[in-house]
């Protein structure tokens, strides 16, 4: 063996017992005033003015869909709403402005509204109460994220696919002043993919537009994304598209996943939930944009198991590359339940991580109790009933004590939950309500107990909460927590999992 490697080897190891030793699995929390904007927040009734992007618009020729913009009114003020639609030509029409109704979502239907399809849109507004979400829907896919309440200089996509029956689309919106100019590239699994077409990308003012990433990276079951600008600012988000059809040992694979950008690599991240077991491959991508290689110790704590959690996984993510951790295949990991993952390297070697789920059966029913099928507020119950389907999330950096879900939908069959995790050393209690215009709030659950560094989930198909509709639901916490929101779509047979929006604390 070369004397180089066998250095670098060592330097690696070392790294990854120094990183074992000072993690102790209780990272500190930051408080809701250190919120930011590394995932869309919503401000206080004192914020004076917000404004929401929502690059994605559709899933290009792929497939035909509706794009649905979703104003969350959890204040008792009726809201105007500046929506801007842009497409690569520029503006859409005239700007609307549209009434956000107090205590409950707007949803706006931007095709209709504007005339037009795949758009990227603007919301402004004279409050900070107010979080947007957007939708995407076709005949057999969905998905529903939050919007961005940042522009960035870079942009970054852990989890992309460009398998054959997947597409892969980026949408770079830039609706400000000023050109952007743009360099994307791709880790693959061997080396570094810069095309020359994605060098010096001008994404022009007012404009928004879209670069199919499958077109230069061909084939590929895994791939990371970066973007960076050499002039200007944009958001960035992702649409991912499936339909593939089952052959020999490999399942159907059918749905939607949006994933709005990160715009910073970080330390530490936290995923308040996840599941395995039949029917489910969930998978862990990590991403280390740097230039070192990051030792990466990953945490996976069974709902319940908090005070005996399994061995922690280390990893260690080469500079520039990507490593997958397939969750479903580890045997330390219960195949029932939830589980919450939290993910920490050293400060100079930062990572992005996103989580991938993948729904290929039903849940065995004898083993694996379905969504709500079980109290709220407990360890109990895990994973949706829905046999198909796909979704990405993206994990938080911060915590906070307030979280807004903006746009929980619910209906028949609909399975929607909230899941929480603490990190605090102490038992948090939780408030959750759904907000029901001029009604009296909804009460889902009171002073929920989540003991320290534990989990619960709790299921929001309750009866008030059964008809066809999209609910504003607001969780307060005494200590600040990680909050995630699972939804289902049973008509398109697909679901939707990622973080909630955490609410800043008056600045």
């Amino acid at each position: 063996m070369k004397v180089s490697r066998l250095v670098l080897i060592t330097v690696v190891l070392l790294g990854i017992v120094g990183l074992t030793a000072f993690w102790g699995g209780s990272p500190a929390v930051p408080v809701d005033g250190s919120i930011d904007e590394i995932i869309p927040e919503s401000g206080s009734a004192q914020t004076l003015s917000s404004t929401w992007y929502c690059a994605a618009g559709g899933l290009g020729e792929s497939a035909s869909s509706t794009h649905e913009v979703l104003l969350a009114n959890p204040s008792k003020e009726v809201v105007p709403v500046r929506l801007t639609a842009y497409n690569a030509q520029g503006l859409v029409g005239e700007p609307k402005t549209i009434a956000s109704v107090a205590q409950q979502v707007t949803p706006v239907d931007v095709n209709a509204v504007f005339g037009g399809s795949e758009l990227s849109v603007m919301a402004e507004f004279d409050s900070g109460a107010l979080a947007v979400q957007h939708r995407i829907t076709t005949a057999t896919s969905a998905d529903s994220v939050p919007c961005s309440t940042t522009s960035s200089e870079r942009w970054f996509f852990p989890a992309q696919t460009s398998v054959l029956g997947s597409s892969a689309l980026l949408v770079l919106f830039n609706p400000f002043s000023a050109d952007a100019g743009v360099d994307i590239t791709a880790a693959v699994e061997d080396g570094l993919r810069s095309p020359k077409e994605w060098a010096g990308i001008v994404v022009p003012a007012g404009t928004s537009r879209v670069i199919d990433l499958g077109q230069y990276v061909q084939r590929r079951d895994q791939f990371s994304v970066a973007v960076r600008l050499r002039n200007g600012n944009l958001i960035a988000e992702s649409a991912q598209s499936f339909d593939i059809a089952a052959a020999g040992d490999a399942p159907a694979e059918r749905g939607l996943r949006l994933q709005l950008g990160v715009p910073e690599a970080r330390s530490g991240w936290t995923f308040a939930g996840g599941f395995k077991g039949s029917g489910v491959k969930e998978e862990l991508v990590v991403y280390n944009p740097g230039r070192q290689v990051a030792s990466v110790i990953i945490q996976v704590t069974p709902y319940g198991g908090a005070s005996d959690p399994p061995e922690p996984f280390e990893l260690s993510v080469p500079a520039k590359r990507f490593l997958v951790l397939d969750l479903s295949a580890e045997q330390r990991i219960p195949d029932t339940g939830f589980h919450s993952v939290r993910v920490e390297t050293s400060a100079k070697t930062p990572v992005v991580t996103a989580r991938t789920t993948q729904l290929f059966g039903p849940p065995t029913a004898a083993a694996e109790p379905a969504a709500g099928s079980t109290a709220a507020g407990t360890a109990a119950g895990t994973r949706p009933n829905e046999t198909l389907g796909v979704a990405i999330g993206t994990a938080t950096p911060v915590y906070a004590r307030r979280w807004t879900m903006p746009a929980v939908r619910t209906g028949p069959e609909q399975q929607p939950m909230v899941l929480i995790h603490n990190p605090t050393a102490g038992i948090v209690t939780v408030d959750l309500q759904a907000l029901a215009g001029k009604a009296a709030p909804i009460e889902i659950a009171t002073a929920l107990e989540v003991a320290a560094g534990d989990s619960l989930y709790v299921p929001l198909a309750v009866q008030q909460l059964t008809g066809v509709a999209d609910w504003v639901v607001s969780l307060r916490a005494s200590d600040s927590v990680a909050v995630e929101q699972l939804q289902t779509f049973a008509t398109q047979n697909d679901l939707s999992f990622g973080s909630a929006v955490p609410v800043l604390a008056n600045r």
